[in-house]
């Protein structure tokens, strides 16, 4: 195989850029400092949900959980070290000149971390929506070790996809032309570099992405309008047997009016309880769900826009809007994995019960 004999990080543009390389510099420090507020935190929310999960009962839903929160502590982990070197290099030190090589590796890693996240957040949507619009076909579908191994493999298929991006370059040293006791640490493109960045726009970032996304949808408005007919066929249940009781008479009406005012039902309040316990947890999921589909749309728009418009990438006319905009979408993921945990100390009594008693040392009463 031979060796192609570019060895800039980035191509020439192919025209003027859109915003100047000295207003892109400030715009740049603000956003990474915005996503640092939220990405620094996260990696500690999400060993945090790791933890708790983790000494809970693990069932499928847990297990999809933890598969989501250590992907996303990892992604979050990545962005923020990513950020951190890129702050030191716009900084102008000596010693960062050659960290925006490491920092271009380290967004392939990111890639990899964000499309497992993607991943298991639709495996999440597909197995509620199933369980919400046919609870008694899937009943026994999903659990934890099918949803272990569903997840494992998701991420074993997403490795096969990204890896050999890996191998379609290398690192090379070079005299610095502008200091020759220096070396600088270049990229060394293969012939294979444009082939699989073709098939990885194309198929990975565009069509699998756009599946996601659009399973994502169906799922959750499957989820939403299960979650209201359950509520109305129990509220016409309960209806039609407070009904029936009523129906023998005003004498049979007043005592069993008189009962049910001083007592209530040890088996209806269990059920009740089960019922509510069961919604929370799909409601927990929908609203994961629902929160990564709204910040994930500005990445789709992204790769969208960048099959469109072939300006639209690194060392291409948009070069610098190029990053500004994926750089608000980094914003956007940091923020729904910052939102999860909050998610989960609503919606799941559990978590929040472990959480309480355990982290924050303060003891609660079981609901």
């Amino acid at each position: 195989m031979n060796v192609s004999t570019r060895l800039e990080i980035l191509s020439a543009p192919l025209g003027e850029p859109l915003i100047s390389d000295h207003i892109i510099n400030y715009i740049m420090v603000m956003l990474s400092l915005i996503i640092l507020v939220f990405s620094l935190p996260s990696v500690f929310l999400n060993i945090l949900n790791v933890y708790i999960f983790v000494n809970t009962k693990l069932d499928s839903v847990t297990v999809c959980f933890i598969s989501l929160a250590l992907s996303d502590m990892s992604a979050m982990l990545v962005i923020s070290v990513n950020l951190v070197l890129s702050l030191i290099a716009a900084s102008g030190v000596s010693w960062g000149k050659n960290l925006p090589v490491f920092i271009y590796v380290l967004s392939h890693i990111l890639v990899l971390l964000t499309d497992m996240s993607s991943a298991t957040t639709t495996y999440i949507a597909v197995q509620r929506g199933l369980c919400v619009a046919f609870p008694f076909r899937t009943r026994h579908a999903f659990n934890k070790n099918r949803s272990l191994v569903t997840c494992f493999s998701f991420f074993l298929v997403i490795l096969a996809f990204s890896l050999p991006r890996f191998s379609t370059f290398s690192l090379k040293t070079i005299p610095d032309p502008a200091d020759n006791n220096s070396q600088l640490v270049v990229f060394e493109y293969l012939e294979s570099w444009d082939t699989f960045e073709t098939f990885h726009s194309i198929f990975v970032k565009t069509v699998m992405a756009f599946l996601e996304y659009g399973i994502m949808i169906v799922c959750t408005v499957a989820i939403t309008i299960g979650m209201r007919s359950s509520t109305k066929l129990k509220e016409k249940s309960s209806a039609h047997t407070k009904s029936g009781k009523y129906s023998h008479g005003k004498k049979y009406q007043k005592n069993e009016k008189n009962k049910e005012e001083t007592m209530v039902s040890g088996e209806d309040q269990s059920q009740k309880r089960k019922d509510s316990k069961e919604a929370l947890v799909v409601k927990q999921s929908l609203v994961v769900v629902l929160i990564h589909v709204i910040f994930t749309t500005p990445r789709i728009c992204a790769y969208l826009y960048q099959v469109l418009e072939p300006r639209f990438e690194l060392g291409g006319q948009y070069h610098n809007l190029f990053f500004v905009f994926f750089t608000i979408v980094n914003i956007a993921d940091s923020v729904n994995v910052f939102a999860n945990f909050f998610v989960y100390v609503k919606f799941n009594s559990k978590f929040r019960n472990h959480f309480l008693t355990n982290i924050y040392k303060r003891k609660v009463v079981d609901t």
